[in-house]
């Protein structure tokens, strides 16, 4: 498996990455996991896959890292999520990455603080596997506009996804939102 990076420290950071895909057969990344509902059951129902959050809050990630029987393959790294995926991931490394419910930063002012930029399309595409997609859910109707617009400038193609009501791997803004019975978008970009 090819898990590199494309910093000057290069074979450092590949050893590391290696050392936690192991023998592994996909990697998918969530950027901005929060709780890691997802990332956790996803990692247990999966054990091919090396599941990675990029959470940029450290105290989110050391509750996390707290609990105890964490899967084995399931990792989360206390960094910025688009800074990753722009400067250390490999081309053709990365199988799919998971953006659920992001900060839509309403304000003008603060939309260069969105993650879905098209610096971070471009980046994501580059990093993706043939065949592998970038799945997106939001209840902000705008965000996810502006999202499909930008992804698809990129070059991944837009094919629709649904994830089953009953699928336990989901965030914690998935569950409070089908809680409260809100509507949300969802869509999965996918590179051919």
């Amino acid at each position: 498996m090819q898990f590199g990076l494309l910093a000057s420290s290069r074979d450092v950071a590949r050893d590391y990455w290696l050392g936690l895909a192991g023998e592994l057969q996909r990697v998918e990344l969530e950027i901005g996991p929060g709780d890691c509902g997802f990332l956790i059951q996803a990692a247990a129902r999966n054990p091919e896959t090396l599941y990675v959050g990029i959470e940029i809050r450290p105290s989110s990630v050391a509750r996390v890292l707290a609990r105890p029987g964490l899967p084995a393959n399931f990792h989360l790294l206390a960094a910025d999520g688009r800074w990753i995926v722009l400067n250390l991931l490999a081309p053709e490394s990365i199988d799919a990455y998971h953006v659920y419910f992001p900060d839509p930063w309403w304000k003008k002012r603060h939309h260069k603080r969105r993650l879905v930029t098209d610096d971070f399309a471009a980046a994501a595409a580059t990093t993706l596997r043939p065949g592998g997609c970038v799945q997106v859910a939001t209840d902000v109707a705008p965000l996810f506009g502006q999202i499909a617009e930008t992804l698809e400038r990129a070059g991944l193609v837009r094919q629709p996804w649904v994830r089953d009501d009953s699928d336990p791997a989901c965030s914690s803004y998935e569950r409070k939102y089908r809680r409260q019975g809100r509507s949300f978008t969802q869509a999965l970009f996918r590179k051919l």
